[in-house]
């Protein structure tokens, strides 16, 4: 399973981790990625528009263990 991580550092600031809320988790790594980069797009501009100036981002996806499909 996966699940979704973004990243962003925006100057003057300390970077944010940020998961899904709730987590959801993925059994597809591409399906994670595809999620993964449009929620990173949304957050990018929603900083932007608030007038930070986003200085670095990331967006991966994690693989966590242990967890089954029921």
């Amino acid at each position: 399973m996966w699940k979704v991580f973004i990243v962003i550092c925006a100057l003057g600031n300390p970077c944010v981790i940020m998961e899904e809320d709730p987590i959801q988790h993925y059994t597809d790594y591409d399906k994670c990625m595809q999620v993964a980069e449009k929620k990173h797009d949304m957050i990018k501009d929603s900083f932007s528009v608030y007038g930070f100036h986003v200085e670095n981002t990331e967006f991966s996806c994690v693989k966590v263990d242990n967890l089954t499909n029921s």
